[in-house]
């Protein structure tokens, strides 16, 4: 009878650990699923502004050079916007664009900055050390370093999944979020 019941703990520590190695199975799949996830964001952060910052790079070569880039990277700003920023980012810059060209005609208006190098000026450009902050299926929280004119700051960039693929729907500093500032200037400007 003792044989047994040894015979019985001994089948139930083997089938709680298999389960246990099941359930460690799940968790590492899990894990997986994540990292890839995060791998796909950073990945595509970093295509964008790799093709964004080349044409900026290039404008920058050629200034040195006194030459013009034509066409500039403020003439491209539209294409880069529909090429990598969400729908709600272009409808946005859209409004905003009609406001300063109606109401603001001559007047700086609203771009004091250029969202993409979270600036005025620019020099060698680039990013660093990208990584996910949060990834949903929709929706993930990318921050990097971005290194222009021998400074570098921190930028977070908020990517929606549209259509199957990731666009950036909001830049962010330490010191603004692009995205919220859009919405208060085009809501007292509106009013």
């Amino acid at each position: 009878m003792i044989k047994q019941w040894i015979y019985i703990a001994v089948a139930a520590l083997a089938l709680s650990g298999c389960n246990a190695g099941s359930s460690n199975s799940a968790a590492t799949a899990e894990g997986t699923d994540q990292e890839s996830a995060d791998q796909v964001v950073t990945q595509r952060v970093e295509e964008i502004y790799a093709a964004v910052f080349q044409m900026y790079n290039k404008e920058d070569s050629l200034r040195n050079l006194d030459v013009t880039m034509e066409p500039s990277v403020a003439e491209l700003r539209s294409e880069f916007n529909a090429d990598y920023c969400s729908r709600e980012w272009n409808e946005l810059v859209n409004s905003i664009d009609s406001i300063d060209s109606t109401q603001h005609e001559g007047e700086m208006g609203f771009w004091e900055a250029d969202y993409w190098i979270m600036g005025q000026d620019w020099h060698n450009l680039h990013i660093s050390d990208v990584k996910a902050l949060k990834v949903t299926p929709g929706e993930a929280q990318v921050e990097f370093k971005l290194h222009n004119l021998d400074f570098v700051k921190t930028v977070t960039v908020t990517m929606v999944n549209e259509d199957g693929a990731w666009k950036i729907s909001n830049f962010q500093d330490a010191e603004v979020d692009v995205k919220q500032a859009m919405k208060r200037y085009i809501k007292e400007e509106t009013e």
